[in-house]
């Protein structure tokens, strides 16, 4: 069902595109969101055909969208599922601040209705916005959520260290969701005070929406705290990296 669109060309063979009747199907396709995804299927998906199902707007450009794609395995000859929600590559950061021989973690906690939690506690963190700067985003999203200056030097890129070209990122939802995490580490000393100033601290940007509560906790605690998966993936890296004296 839906209007007839175009051709789009993946792994060198067009493949053509239908949409539902309110979607631009020429900016849907020219998003970032869409080409990202085009451009990393692999030459073992044979995509037959493409349903743009549909499509979130964050101001100008596309920020979220869904299609259905008919795709076929052909070293299997099988269909595989071709439902996905796109939404792109995202930072987050795991805050360690030292302070009299023990660490802790930085916390966010905002509403989060997709999982119906009012305060939900996870690490910081942000959406790309498609220049490829994973720790310039980073340092943006940690200084509008926690009050926090960073200059890009001072964040480590778990992922990156732990996978280099392997994986791009940590993927928390494969069977449904492109999204990619950059995982990174943040690492510094700071007095009582400092810390203490920082828990119960309110921020966000506020053109986004966002009402952010800061909640300071001990590091060793985290995965007891949090079901965040974000944090808790952040977590494990930084562990292996601390093991191996990499971080």
């Amino acid at each position: 069902s839906g209007i007839p669109g175009t051709e789009v060309s993946i792994n060198g063979v067009a493949v053509p595109v239908t949409a539902e009747p309110s979607i631009d199907v020429k900016v849907a396709l020219a998003s970032v969101p869409f080409t990202r995804w085009a451009s990393t299927l692999c030459p073992e998906f044979s995509v037959k055909q493409i349903h743009l199902q549909s499509v979130d707007m964050f101001g100008p450009r596309v920020g979220f969208l869904k299609l259905r794609a008919f795709i076929v395995d052909t070293a299997t000859g099988k269909q595989v599922p071709g439902i996905a929600f796109l939404r792109g590559g995202a930072v987050a950061v795991l805050v360690v601040l030292e302070c009299e021989g023990e660490e802790y973690t930085l916390l966010t906690r905002q509403p989060r209705a997709p999982i119906g939690i009012h305060r939900f506690p996870e690490i910081p963190a942000g959406m790309l916005d498609g220049s490829g700067h994973f720790a310039g985003v980073a340092a943006k999203e940690m200084e509008e959520e926690t009050g926090i200056k960073l200059d890009v030097d001072d964040l480590f890129n778990m992922t990156e260290a732990i996978y280099g070209d392997r994986f791009r990122g940590m993927i928390p939802s494969a069977g449904g969701c492109d999204e990619r995490l950059h995982l990174f580490a943040h690492r510094r000393s700071v007095t009582r005070d400092e810390l203490d100033a920082m828990q119960g601290r309110v921020h966000g940007a506020v053109d986004e929406n966002e009402h952010i509560v800061l909640d300071l906790v001990p590091l060793a605690d985290l995965d007891l705290i949090t079901p965040d998966a974000k944090a808790l993936s952040a977590l494990t890296l930084y562990r292996r990296l601390r093991t191996q004296g990499k971080l």
